[in-house]
C-alpha cells in the first residue's frame, strides 16, 4: 500500500467512526485552500479497481459540506497556457491554469502528481467572488504528515508586482509571479519550508505599495499531538517511531522533531488495503531515508534500485507486538527512487523470500524542459539539450541541469558552429559548455587536466566539461586531428539563466527590455543581453553603444548623466521604478556616441549628486 492509499484509508475511517475523530483526518487527503474544489477528474492510477469505487463518493461529497453531483461537469476550458512549475512536495512538475467552466466562469485550476504514481485534477470556484481583490490564495501542497517543503499558490491582477510571505516571527520570503501567455491574470508562488510558520501574504505594487494582504491557512496540528502514546519510541536511521492511539493505532516516524510518516496499524485491518487484500509491505519515502513496516516475520528488507546499487535496511522485529516488522534505511544521491523504479524484497532469518513488491518506474507527467536527446550524467547532475523560451517569446537552443535537491536551470546559448563552443555557468567544480559537433578534445591550458567531450545521441551538439576548482584559466577544444578550434578563456559566466523571468518585463526606451529572474537583472536588446547579479550590485550598473545608454540604478536616482572626455553629456532625463518591488530604477535614452565615456553620475530629485560610476 503506497502513502497516498494509507492517508486515503484513514480519512475514510475516520468519517465512519461513530465518536469524534481527528480534525486533519481528511485533511491528509485534502489541499489546503480558501475555497471549495470542485473536482472534475481524480486520477488515482497506483490504487486498487475496489479502492476506487469507494473513494470517489468520498472525494465528490468531501469538499466542505458542497452539495454531491453524482457524474462530472464537463471539463473547463483552458484560459491561456498552463504553468508548468516544480513541486517540491513531490519532487514532480506540476501545472496551474486559468479556464472557462460550463457556466462560462472563470476558474483557478491545478493538476498534481503523486510520487508513486497517482495524481489529481481539479478546478475551483468562479473567480468572480475575488472580484476586489488584487491577489488571493488558491491552495498549496500542505499534507500530513508534512513534506519538507510546502508550495503555495494563487492568483493575482495585472498591478501586483511583488509578492513576499511574512512568517509569524518577521522573517520575509520572496515569492514568484508568473503570466503565462495568454492568461487572464498572474499565477503566483511562495515556497517555505514546512516548519516555517507563516502569517501572512504580502502583495506590492511596482512603486512598493502594498495592495494586499492574505492571511495564512491555520497550520496543521502534528498527529502526535492529538493522539495518546502508546508504547515506548524505537531509534532507527535518525529517526524515532513509536505507537500513538489517534484514537486508533498509528505508528508515527518523526526526525529532528518533525513527522515524516505514519503507519496504521489497527488489528482488525492490518495491513489490508480497501479492496480487504492483504498486503505485505507499506512504504515511506521522506528526503534521504526510506522506512516503513512489513508482515510479520519479515527479518531482512531489499531496495533494489533498477539501474543502480541494492540497499538493505535495519529491521526490528515487532518491538510492541503489534504483528509488524519495522525497517528503515538510507537513500544516497537522489532521494527519489519512484524514478527510475525499483523492487522491495523482504525475506526471513533463514534468507528465504518471504515477498517481493515491483515499483516501475513513475517519470513526471509534465515537463517545462523536454529533452532534445539523451540526458547524460555529469557529476551528480542530469544535463541535457532543450528549448528555451526566452523573456521577448523567442526560442533559443538551451542545456538544462538537474542536481538533487535543487531546481532544474537551462542556460540559453546562440548558434554554434561545427568548431566552435561556449562556456556555460559551472556545474559545481565542474567547468561545462556546449561545442560544435566537430570538437573532440577539451584540456584546461593551465592545470592541464583533460575534460570529458559528451556527445548525447540525438542532440544536436555535443556537451565539454573538465574538473575545475576556480580561478582564471583557459579551455582549449579541438578537434580530431588536434587543431584548435576554439579557446575560452577568463572566469567563469554569470549563474543567471537565460530562462523565462520571474515576474514581467520592463519596456524602455530604444528597444530595451528588462527582465528579472533567480537573482539577476537582464537588459535585452535585440538579442543581446546584459546580465546582472543582484548579489554583486551596488549603487549602479548600465550598457552603453553607439545606438542606446540604458541601465538600472538604486531607488531615489532620478536622472543619470554619462560624461565624456570632452565634455560633453548624454542625459537619461527620467528614470522608472522597476516592477519587481526590488527597490530599484530603470533608465534608457538614445546615443550617438559609443566611445568615450569617461564617468557616470546618477542625481537625485533635486539635482544633488547621488552616485558615481567612473
Amino acid at each position: 500500500m503506497n502513502d497516498l492509499e494509507e492517508r486515503l484509508r484513514a480519512a475514510l475511517d475516520a468519517r465512519a467512526q461513530t465518536y469524534e475523530t481527528s480534525p486533519t483526518a481528511w485533511l491528509r487527503v485534502q489541499e489546503r485552500r480558501r475555497g471549495p474544489l470542485r473536482r472534475w477528474g481524480v486520477v488515482l492510477v497506483a490504487l486498487p479497481v475496489a479502492l476506487v469505487a469507494l473513494l470517489v463518493p468520498v472525494l465528490l461529497g468531501g469538499f466542505q459540506d458542497r452539495q454531491v453531483t453524482m457524474g462530472p461537469p464537463p471539463k473547463p476550458t483552458p484560459v491561456g497556457q498552463a504553468l508548468v512549475i516544480d513541486n517540491p512536495a513531490e519532487n514532480r512538475p506540476m501545472r496551474l491554469w486559468f479556464a472557462r467552466n460550463h457556466e462560462g466562469a472563470l476558474v483557478f485550476c491545478r493538476d498534481i502528481q503523486y510520487a508513486g504514481g497517482a495524481g489529481t485534477s481539479g478546478c475551483g470556484d468562479d473567480l468572480a467572488r475575488h472580484e476586489g481583490d488584487a491577489a488571493w490564495r488558491e491552495g498549496s501542497t500542505e499534507s500530513v504528515p508534512p513534506r519538507e517543503n510546502v508550495l503555495v499558490y494563487g492568483a493575482a491582477r495585472e498591478n501586483v508586482a511583488k509578492v513576499t510571505a511574512v512568517t509569524k516571527d518577521g522573517k520575509r520570503l520572496d515569492g514568484a509571479l508568473y503570466r503565462p501567455s495568454g492568461a487572464p491574470l498572474q499565477a503566483w508562488t511562495v515556497t517555505h519550508p514546512s516548519t516555517q510558520r507563516i502569517g501572512h501574504y504580502e502583495f506590492a505594487g511596482a512603486d512598493g505599495s502594498v495592495l494586499a494582504r492574505v492571511e495564512s491557512q491555520a497550520a496543521m496540528l502534528p498527529e502526535s499531538a492529538q493522539g495518546k502514546p502508546a508504547g515506548p519510541a524505537v531509534e532507527m536511521k535518525g529517526m524515532s517511531v513509536r505507537p500513538y492511539l489517534t484514537p486508533d493505532r498509528t505508528l508515527i516516524w518523526t526526525r529532528g522533531g518533525r513527522e515524516v510518516g505514519l503507519n496504521f496499524v489497527r488489528a482488525k485491518d492490518l495491513m489490508t488495503d480497501m479492496g480487504g487484500k492483504r498486503y505485505p509491505v507499506e512504504l515511506r519515502v521522506n528526503g534521504d531515508r526510506w522506512f516503513g513496516i512489513a508482515r510479520k516475520g519479515t527479518a531482512k528488507v531489499t531496495l533494489a534500485r533498477k539501474g543502480g546499487a541494492s540497499l538493505e535496511a535495519t529491521v526490528r522485529t515487532d518491538p510492541w507486538k503489534v504483528g509488524v516488522s519495522l525497517f528503515a534505511g538510507e537513500l544516497p544521491g537522489s532521494g527519489d527512487p519512484y524514478l527510475e523504479g525499483f523492487e522491495l524484497v523482504g525475506s526471513d532469518s533463514s534468507g528465504k523470500v518471504l515477498w517481493r513488491e515491483d515499483h516501475p518506474a513513475d517519470r513526471p507527467k509534465w515537463d517545462p524542459h523536454p529533452p532534445i536527446g539523451e540526458v547524460v550524467t555529469i557529476g551528480a547532475a542530469k544535463v541535457w539539450f532543450s528549448k528555451v523560451t526566452l523573456a521577448d517569446g523567442r526560442t533559443w537552443d538551451g542545456l538544462c541541469r538537474s542536481v538533487p535537491g535543487k531546481a532544474t536551470t537551462c542556460d540559453a546559448f546562440q548558434p554554434i558552429a561545427t568548431h566552435y563552443a561556449h562556456r556555460l555557468p559551472d556545474l559545481g567544480t565542474i567547468a561545462i559548455g556546449v561545442a560544435g559537433t566537430g570538437i573532440t578534445q577539451v584540456t584546461a591550458e593551465k592545470s592541464g587536466t583533460k575534460g570529458t567531450i559528451h556527445a548525447p545521441a540525438g542532440a544536436p551538439l555535443k556537451i565539454w566539461a573538465v574538473p575545475y576548482q576556480g580561478g582564471m584559466e583557459s579551455f582549449n577544444l579541438r578537434d580530431p586531428a588536434g587543431d584548435l578550434g576554439i579557446s575560452i578563456g577568463g572566469v567563469a559566466p554569470s549563474g543567471c539563466s537565460a530562462s523565462p523571468p520571474v515576474g514581467r518585463a520592463a519596456t524602455l526606451a530604444g528597444g530595451v527590455t528588462v527582465t528579472h529572474q533567480d537573482g539577476c537583472l537582464i537588459m535585452w536588446r535585440e538579442g543581446q543581453q546584459t546580465t546582472v547579479e543582484m548579489r554583486d550590485f551596488e549603487d549602479a550598473t548600465y550598457t552603453h553603444g553607439d545606438e542606446i545608454f540604458a541601465g538600472i540604478a538604486i531607488k531615489g536616482t532620478a536622472r543619470v548623466e554619462m560624461v565624456y572626455q570632452d565634455g560633453s553629456r548624454l542625459v537619461a532625463a527620467a528614470t522608472t521604478p522597476d516592477p519587481w518591488g526590488l527597490g530599484l530604477v530603470l533608465f534608457s535614452t538614445p546615443s550617438k556616441k559609443a566611445e568615450g565615456g569617461a564617468l557616470v553620475i546618477g542625481y537625485d530629485a533635486a539635482g544633488k549628486e547621488f552616485w558615481r560610476l567612473d
